[in-house]
């Protein structure tokens, strides 16, 4: 009787529980088979052109080209880290974008929006909305004309 009685309590606890403690997150299951995709195709040398949507100052499109996975143009313009940090500061990477929708997804958005490329699995449609009840405070990131580089050995940007 008595182990009937821990059984029974154990399998309370476990009819009890959270789905979200059983299963995987589809959401995190999704980003992390994206990022393993994208990791994967070992493409360290791109361009895309990125559009911000926000409430904020700045937000056309922008043409970036990465080079072994740093930005090195903007616009067609040779940038530093100085300009991506002051005035570029919308302009992000592939890998800066993953690292931006695991922090988001971390702080539990209201409403969110996430699609990849189903080939390389680098981000394309991008957008959350953190609070229902601030207006305002939504972001969206949107990735086209992505161009996978091959450059010469001496890499020139």
């Amino acid at each position: 009787m008595k182990y009937l009685f821990k059984i029974l309590i154990l399998f309370f606890n476990v009819a009890c529980s959270s789905e979200d403690s059983i299963t995987p997150n589809p959401i995190e299951m999704e980003l992390s088979a994206a990022i393993k995709k994208w990791n994967d195709s070992n493409i360290n040398s791109y361009s895309y052109t990125l559009s911000v949507s926000c409430y904020c100052i700045d937000t056309e499109p922008n043409d970036i080209k990465v080079v072994d996975n740093k930005i090195k143009k903007v616009n067609g313009k040779l940038v530093t880290e100085n300009d991506l940090e002051n005035i570029y500061w919308n302009v992000k990477s592939f890998d800066e974008i993953f690292e931006i929708i695991a922090e988001k997804l971390n702080d539990n958005p209201f409403l969110y929006t996430i699609k990849f490329d189903q080939s390389f699995g680098y981000p394309i449609d991008i957008y959350f909305d953190m609070d229902e009840m601030i207006a305002d405070e939504e972001i969206g990131y949107y990735a086209v004309s992505y161009t996978h580089l091959t450059l010469p050995t001496n890499r020139e940007v």
